[in-house]
């Protein structure tokens, strides 16, 4: 418990970091795209400050309305990733699949957000996202291997917020995709927390990419 603490203290750091880095570079030219990086930081603010009110019983609701704010959010920070992914490589020949799966995907997780708020459902809506970002993450690399190389990808903007949230997809959706399969029982409860824990590690991480994608602005290289 005092671990899963910790780490969700040290995230929202990791998340105040980013937001200050995005302000710094706010006014030097960079992809249109950053805008929905920049709002998805914004969103990963309210989140933790959501999730440490929760962590601290300061909210006068309940839990059922702490968690449907938490889901409306990352629903929203989803938003925020399709739109960055549908404006990362317009001429790529895999946009159309990339909208497609987007928008196919939006009513299934708003329906799964509904699920879990009326029926206290264990499949955390989360899951969608997380898969989604996964297949797009696999059409950008595949799209840059495609084509003849013009940038050094550890220089890109682009290939580190691409590889932060591959990295945070491939650790959160086995363990979201986990979370049903445990019992709520008291005596494993630090279990369900630790695995909580391995999450918010992946997302600081990925914050930690975002923030190293804003300093590759220095020397830009928009692929």
């Amino acid at each position: 418990m005092k671990l899963h603490g910790f780490i969700v203290i040290l995230g929202s750091v990791i998340i105040a970091m980013s937001f200050i880095t995005a302000l710094f570079f706010a006014h030097k030219t960079k992809p249109a795209y950053y805008r929905y990086i920049f709002f998805f930081i914004i969103l990963g603010l309210l989140l933790s400050v959501n999730t440490i009110s929760s962590n601290n019983y300061t909210w006068r609701y309940g839990l059922k309305f702490r968690i449907f704010i938490e889901q409306l959010l990352v629903f929203l920070q989803y938003i925020m990733f399709g739109q960055f992914f549908s404006n990362l490589r317009k001429n790529s020949v895999f946009l159309k699949k990339v909208k497609w799966i987007f928008l196919l995907s939006i009513p299934i997780l708003f329906v799964l957000i509904i699920a879990v708020h009326l029926e206290n459902i264990e499949v955390r809506p989360s899951l969608v996202p997380n898969l989604v970002q996964l297949i797009f993450c696999f059409f950008y690399l595949k799209d840059v291997l495609n084509n003849k190389p013009t940038v050094v990808l550890v220089q890109s903007s682009a290939f580190w917020l691409v590889m932060g949230i591959f990295f945070s997809s491939c650790i959160s959706f086995p363990v979201i995709s986990l979370m049903p399969f445990i019992s709520k029982n008291e005596t494993i409860a630090n279990l369900r927390f630790q695995i909580f824990s391995i999450q918010n590690m992946s997302l600081i991480i990925m914050y930690l990419f975002i923030i190293k994608s804003y300093v590759c602005l220095k020397h830009p290289q928009y692929s």
